[in-house]
This record gives C-alpha cells, structure tokens and sequence, in this order.
C-alpha cells in the first residue's frame, strides 16, 4: 500500500504541480475576485474578558506575520484560485521566495505573495515552510463552484490527508481536480465558475500522516465506490464518504 501511496502521489505532482516548461504569464495582474480572509470567531460559551478596573488598555492583537515560504521544484504555478482547473498565470523555478499569507479550507492550497508583487495560490506539497498549515489564516476564495465534503474511517472517525479526485463525465486527466482532507477529514474543491454537468467523486490515495493507516503507513479498509455529483446541485451538500471495512 505504501508504494501504491507515493506513486500515487508522485503522479499527482507531475501532472498537476507545474512540471511544466516555463511560460509566458496569461497576465500580469490577478483578475479574480480578492478572497475574504476569515476572522477568528470565539466560541458561544467563552465570556469576553471584563475591563481592566485599572483603565489599562487591553492589548491589541498581533497582526499576522506571514510565513516565509520556498518553491521546492521547478516551474511551479501561480494559480488564479485554490484547484487544479483554475487559470495559472505564472511559474516559478526552485528556489523561489513567497510570501504565505493563508490557506484555503481543507489541506490542500497556500495563498501566497510573490517577489514580483503577484497574489495567487500554490499547492501545499510544491512549498517549503516552517510552522503549522493549521495554525494559518482560513482564506476563502470567492467566484468559485464548491465541492465539499467529508471522509470518515470505517469507525466513522475524520480521516485526513485522504487524497480525492474530481473528473468531468469522459475527461481526461488533465480535466480532473485532487484535493486532501484535512485533520477534521473535511475536503474542497474550488473549479471554475462555469463548470457545469455529472462529475465523478473518487478516493484514491492516502500519505503516512493519515489517521487511516496503521504503524506500516497501510490503509486500514478499502476505499469506497466513486460517487456521481452534479456540480450545479452541489452549493449547499456536504457529500460524505466512508472507508469500506477491511
């Protein structure tokens, strides 16, 4: 299993990542619309903290300090939104210095600040960094069709970093989407607004971080059936998959 994992995986960078020659940019200033940047909200049962009897005022927060970022291969792409099938409008070669300003909902996509002054998304695994993916800011993306939904063990527990693919009714792999669940088994996709007609659902790999797999990095259960979704239906469904028993 652990083989069928990473060559599995090392297909989806070559396809998807970017290994790609390089290109002239489409344009040199994003059209898309600008993602929201989700505020932290404190739980219903936490009191807000009483005023300081001294008149001391309280701290301000501190601004977010974006993480420092390195592009890991060659001839990675900038994309106009968090997938695979939005419009990449530059690349960039090893080596290269981002800024990451957030994350898209799931485990999937960086948002990020180039050293030529572009914003656009990144695929998480194409980007060296220190510190937490979770502990980014939530940035989610407007003017997209959203696919979601969760992948659960066969306990019924969150199974993470599952890696799910997306495929247009007779397309090609080149039209197909991935995206990974995160901690919580939650899993985004982000296609094109125009995108339209039956779509294939499919989980088909795993990594060893997963909470689906035992000591040996095997998965514990068989992936489920694929399931047929209409991407126009889909803006207010949560589609939910669940390990086959071993």
């Amino acid at each position: 299993m652990r083989k069928i994992a990473i060559a599995t995986l090392g297909f989806l960078l070559f396809v998807f990542g970017g290994c790609a020659p390089s290109m002239e940019p489409a344009y040199l200033t994003p059209t898309f619309a600008p993602p929201v940047i989700l505020s932290p909200v404190l739980p219903t049962n936490t009191p807000l903290p009483s005023p300081d009897p001294t008149g001391t005022p309280a701290p301000s927060p501190t601004p977010y300090q974006p993480l420092a970022g390195t592009v890991a291969i060659n001839d990675v792409f900038l994309r106009s939104g968090p997938g695979f099938l939005n419009e990449p409008y530059w690349t960039y070669p090893q080596g290269e210095k981002v800024e990451i300003l957030g994350r898209a909902p799931g485990s999937s996509w960086l948002y990020v600040h180039t050293s030529n002054n572009l914003l656009g998304w990144m695929k998480l695994e194409l980007v060296q960094f220190e510190g937490n993916f979770e502990d980014l800011p939530e940035v989610m993306p407007e003017g997209f069709t959203v696919i979601k939904g969760h992948m659960y063990t066969h306990e019924g527990k969150p199974a993470s970093h599952i890696t799910l693919t997306l495929t247009p009714s007779g397309g090609t792999p080149a039209e197909q989407d991935a995206a990974t669940t995160d901690a919580l088994g939650q899993f985004y996709f982000f296609l094109p607004k125009e995108s339209s007609g039956t779509w294939t659902l499919e989980a088909n790999a795993y990594g060893c971080e997963s909470s689906a797999v035992d000591e040996a990095c095997s998965l514990v259960g068989r992936f489920p059936p694929s399931m047929q979704i209409n991407v126009k239906e889909s803006a207010e469904v949560w589609y939910n998959l669940q390990l086959e028993a071993p």
